[in-house]
């Protein structure tokens, strides 16, 4: 065992010595030192300075990088996300096309002045039941609301995909 220990101390010794020679400085504890009396090295606590600094430098360059690409990420995420939102907008206004252009083909092929297939009805917004506050059921108006609603809906669907494209 001592003779292991002897070995290693001379190998570590060695290295030390080519360290230096190479003009590496090494920050040497007392730790290595070898004590003659009893032919045991203790543990080494040396490290190249340079080799030590030029990784910290490293280390905190990397460090920097990642927290850049991280922000950027998070701001891609946010912008994704809110891009999808406007995306789900935009589909729902279209159903609500699909089904106004549908009630609209059914309401022009009926000639009746007041019709039974649709009606506007306006009702208070806090209450429980829909109960009627008034309702419209006259075919011209309903057309004409929906004319009007198709149109402003178009708009809103314009703007959400100039947002998207941007």
């Amino acid at each position: 065992m001592e003779r292991e220990a002897k070995k290693i101390g001379s190998e570590i010794i060695k290295s030390v010595e080519e360290m230096k020679a190479n003009g590496n400085v090494l920050v040497v504890s007392p730790a290595l030192k070898v004590a003659e009396k009893t032919d045991k090295l203790e543990e080494p606590a040396a490290v190249p300075v340079k080799k030590a600094k030029q990784k910290m430098k490293e280390a905190d360059e990397l460090k920097k990088e990642i927290e850049q690409r991280t922000a950027e990420l998070q701001k891609c995420l946010a912008e994704l996300e809110r891009k999808k939102k406007l995306s789900e907008n935009r589909v729902q206004f279209i159903d609500v096309m699909d089904k106004l252009e549908k009630a609209e083909d059914e309401l022009s092929q009926e000639e009746d002045f007041n019709t039974v297939l649709y009606k506007l009805k306006f009702c208070q917004g806090n209450s429980y039941r829909d109960d009627d506050t008034f309702s419209i059921s006259n075919r011209l108006i309903i057309v004409e609301f929906i004319h009007f609603i198709r149109g402003k809906i178009t708009e809103k669907i314009q703007e959400i995909e100039a947002q998207l494209i941007a």
